[in-house]
């Protein structure tokens, strides 16, 4: 579904538009009702997971040689960020609550968001 999309409208909305369900998904749970905690986390989910599809597969588009090795530094950066944003949002949940740490994934979301927004598809695609 995501290599569709990108097809259709490009790298840069389809990343852009996949973490905006994210973020629609985080101000759900903050909301105090168990079923709009469970919707707010299915849209986290289902927006990450397609950025993550859309990237990794950008990053094969773009890659002129070597797209294992550009793949692999690619999927190595993501799960070290994510080791280490875990870690941070952590630090966030246990000084200062649930809602910070909503808080700190926001940013980081509408950051990647922010990034991914600037991917273009590669020349000849």
């Amino acid at each position: 579904m995501a290599g569709s999309t990108v097809r259709r409208i490009g790298p840069g909305p389809a990343a852009a538009g996949s973490l905006a369900v994210a973020l629609v998904g985080l101000a759900l749970v903050l909301l105090p009702s168990l079923y709009s905690v469970i919707a707010g986390l299915t849209l986290v989910g289902v927006g990450t997971f397609f950025a993550q599809a859309v990237a990794t597969g950008h990053v094969g588009r773009i890659a002129r040689g070597d797209k294992a090795a550009a793949s692999g530094l690619y999927l190595s950066s993501y799960y070290c960020g994510g080791l280490a944003g875990a870690a941070v949002i952590g630090q966030l949940f246990d000084r200062l609550g649930w809602t910070a740490a909503v808080a700190g994934v926001f940013a980081a979301l509408a950051l990647a968001a922010l990034l991914g927004s600037k991917l273009v598809r590669p020349e000849g695609a």
